[in-house]
């Protein structure tokens, strides 16, 4: 006996549930490449996670190694056996493969983002705009809020001018490493003083802290995030209002933005002149004070006390911000 089906012969298929970026980049936090095998690129996930496994294995095998052999030094010195003597560590090894382990993870993030962002668009899904994933996004992995907003070659830009800061961050390391290497065998470290150790020691950490190296990285992580700011407004955001309305909440959320990166708020309430001027005014003063440090030109107190500049302008872009909320400022005409 045949039935007949109450259901018609032709369904449309079901619509296929469209790629979160924001789901995509946290698999990739969490371990890197399962952002891109989520979002449709197997082969590219596959090839990150391989990379930040061997380097992880790459990693713990030498450092158990060099414990290993500091380990059986001491143990052999408190015996009587041998006197101690410092093994040569493997300075090189476990650098490169620290570096690799963050490159990955980096690379996770951005690449996942890539993919995401990509299949969203191809699939005609409109693009995800929410200021707290753009700044979470950009601050972790600066780029990454560039391909959120669309601009995907000047996201890969940043991504590599953000790794070129830690080649530039290297000299500054390597010689602060090499000057308490040489206080420490010169005798020039007094134990019965721990306050000129610390004296000494912070001189060598600011030095390192005003590096330009130090602080160019630390401008392209700035950077990534006012721009997404700025292209969040811009964009999707162009007509909403809620960030010059009354609120203490959105008050509160561009407060805490001035402090993560001035400016920042200002772009975001589509105020871009004043924006950019925080934003300009906290580096100058920053890259004076390198100038000024670098070229032996000021001393280190004299670095400390310059160093309120750029906390004032700072605060400055935490308080006006909210100020304009609470007035219920218009935003300035572009």
């Amino acid at each position: 006996m045949i039935t007949e089906s109450n259901e018609p012969d032709n369904l449309p298929p079901p619509l296929e549930e469209p790629v979160s970026v924001h789901r995509a980049f946290t698999y990739s936090a969490c371990a890197p490449g399962w952002g891109d095998i989520y979002a449709g690129s197997r082969l590219r996930g596959y090839a990150t996670l391989i990379l930040f496994v061997f380097c992880t294995a790459w990693f713990t095998w030498t450092m158990a190694q060099t414990l290993n052999a500091v380990v059986g030094q001491l143990f052999d010195s408190l015996e009587g056996i041998t006197p101690y003597v410092m093994p040569q560590l493997p300075i090189v090894s476990m650098g490169i493969s620290l570096c690799g382990i963050y490159f990955s993870w980096l690379w996770g993030m951005l690449s996942a983002v890539d993919t995401a962002t990509g299949r969203r668009h191809h699939a005609g899904y409109s693009p995800q705009a929410s200021v707290a994933w753009a700044v979470g996004i950009s601050w972790l992995c600066p780029g990454c809020g560039q391909i959120y907003t669309n601009d995907r070659r000047f996201g890969f830009i940043l991504f590599g001018a953000y790794l070129l800061g830690f080649l530039l961050i290297v000299p500054a390391y390597k010689q602060l490493f090499l000057s308490l290497s040489d206080l420490a065998q010169s005798g020039q470290l007094p134990a019965n003083n721990p306050l000129a150790v610390v004296g000494i020691v912070h001189e060598l950490i600011v030095r390192v802290d005003y590096s330009f190296g130090k602080i160019f990285q630390e401008s392209i992580k700035y950077f990534a995030v006012a721009f997404t700011m700025a292209a969040l407004r811009q964009g999707p955001l162009k007509a909403d209002t809620k960030w010059l309305n009354p609120s203490l909440t959105y008050g509160t959320a561009l407060f805490g933005l001035g402090w993560l990166c001035p400016g920042a708020g200002q772009l975001l309430q589509g105020r871009s002149r004043i924006g950019w001027g925080f934003f300009a005014g906290y580096f100058s003063s920053k890259f004076l004070i390198v100038l000024l440090l670098g070229g032996s030109l000021i001393p280190v107190e004299t670095a400390d006390t310059l160093a309120w500049l750029p906390v004032i302008v700072q605060w400055g872009s935490m308080v006006e911000a909210p100020i304009v909320v609470g007035r219920g400022k218009r935003p300035e005409p572009n």
